[in-house]
């Protein structure tokens, strides 16, 4: 699509431009979720194996059945969600009530308790599922927002871009900052180090989140079709004839499993195959999440030219040149590790980009089908499939790492080894290349959906 194209397709819905501080303080939330989405992605699984003891297996258990719970009641705090109405909104209430808990639980995750054996495995589950409850409490309500924001695609790419921006530039700051705080508060006692860390962590993301709540404002009329409540089936059968929404779901499913396995499996890559600790490990996130955040705005523009699904197509493509170099690279130190994990976060900037820019999309399209607008819904089934994907890689994760005889803070064989870059090279390049395949269908792009918008708001006109 052009960028003239895209620049005129909303001429005549009468959707007014965010402003500068609105859209900036949207993105500021996601910087604020990442203090505690990266440190699970990056942290978690060793901090199961490697400090509390457990087994692969285990943990890989543990992570794979909260990550299903928490995909299971996300919808359903999406239909909550969308069926509240306060004074202040449908959605931002949530991150006002929700922010503090939310915190209190992530710490709460690495208390250090006297427990071992199956009373750890209950601590452990048991306080993991509560924080990823209030996570979906807080998180799906702050995604379902950009939807009532603005009705423009084009609005809601520029949001997306900055929240984006945001979301890399707090993960960068957070796996840089993490081990570092950990060592601040060591000694000889890492689960202590591990609670302090996650406490100011907690402090931050909170006051993050409240930020937003003052800069953002609901503005999109409601749908007469939400006057009545849509039962569950008729949700289910509004996203079931969504056919957009259904191919971002597959893609997004296989990218989120690629990239766990890269982000999960890189802590023990650089510890085991490289010789180096969990401080290199948080650098080398951080690297990849500052080259996340660089290419944002790139990608956020390059979109407006070339389209969302050829931005999403041409990213993977850059990404996945990452991940296989790296594989083909006999004994690669330390730089060129960063240099290659550069390459595969400058492509996969465009994947984070346009998922969040063309979810809201999606919305439109299902409520011209079915009459059904379910932002938080639709948000709120976004992340089961992100989270069950997430989760499967968690699991494949403690498997693989069993079968291929890795045992915690030993030397590794040879064979071990080589299965660790197999991990996060190949194995993690098949999921990049099946989210291309799916997204190479895609066809909802600016016009279209500006057209859609235009038959909604021509049925809601008097005749």
């Amino acid at each position: 699509m052009s960028a003239i194209t895209d620049r005129t397709a909303y001429a005549g819905t009468a959707e007014p431009r965010l402003s500068f501080g609105r859209i900036v303080g949207y993105g500021i939330g996601d910087f604020g979720f990442n203090f505690y989405w990266l440190p699970l992605q990056l942290f978690l699984a060793y901090y199961y194996t490697d400090v509390l003891g457990l087994s692969s297996q285990t943990a890989g258990f543990i992570i794979f059945a909260c990550l299903t719970w928490d995909g299971v009641v996300d919808p359903l705090i999406g239909i909550l969600a969308n069926r509240t109405r306060t004074r202040w909104g449908k959605y931002r209430p949530y991150l006002l009530l929700g922010a503090v808990p939310l915190a209190a639980s992530f710490a709460l995750m690495f208390a250090p308790v006297a427990m071992q054996g199956a009373s750890l495995v209950a601590y452990a589950l048991a306080t993991q599922i509560l924080f990823r409850t209030l996570y979906g409490a807080v998180n799906i309500p702050y995604g379902a927002l950009m939807a009532q924001m603005t009705r423009s695609s084009i609005e809601r790419n520029w949001l997306a871009g900055v929240r984006m921006a945001c979301a890399f530039a707090g993960g960068a700051l957070v796996s840089y900052i993490t081990p570092r705080l950990v060592q601040y508060f060591g000694g000889s006692n890492a689960a202590n180090a591990y609670f302090s860390a996650t406490v100011v962590l907690g402090v931050i993301a909170t006051l993050l989140v409240f930020v937003t709540v003052a800069a953002t404002q609901e503005r999109v009329s409601e749908s007469t079709a939400t006057e009545s409540w849509p039962t569950v089936r008729e949700l289910l059968r509004m996203l079931a004839l969504n056919v957009p929404f259904l191919q971002i779901m597959a893609g997004i499913g296989f990218y989120s499993f690629a990239n766990m396995l890269i982000n999960s499996g890189l802590v023990y890559y650089v510890k085991y195959n490289l010789g180096h600790d969990e401080t290199a490990a948080g650098q080398a996130a951080g690297i990849m999440l500052v080259t996340q955040a660089l290419s944002i705005i790139p990608w956020t523009i390059a979109s407006r030219f070339m389209g969302k699904r050829a931005a999403w197509l041409t990213g993977l493509s850059i990404a996945a040149i990452g991940p296989i170099a790296l594989y083909f690279s006999a004994a690669p130190d330390l730089v060129t590790v960063y240099v290659l994990l550069g390459i595969y976060s400058a492509g996969s900037g465009a994947t984070a980009v346009n998922f969040w820019s063309i979810v809201p999309d999606t919305v439109e399209y299902g409520e011209l089908r079915t009459g059904i607008r379910a932002e938080a819904f639709i948000f709120g089934f976004v992340t089961l499939v992100q989270k069950a994907a997430l989760g499967l890689s968690s699991a494949f994760l403690g498997v693989y790492l069993g079968w291929i005889g890795y045992v915690a803070n030993q030397a590794q064989s040879a064979g071990t080894l080589q299965g660790l870059k197999l991990l996060i090279t190949f194995i993690a390049s098949g999921g990049l290349v099946a989210s291309w395949a799916v997204m190479y269908f895609y066809r909802l792009d600016a016009a279209r959906h500006a057209q859609i918008v235009q038959e909604i708001a021509a049925r809601k006109s008097p005749v």
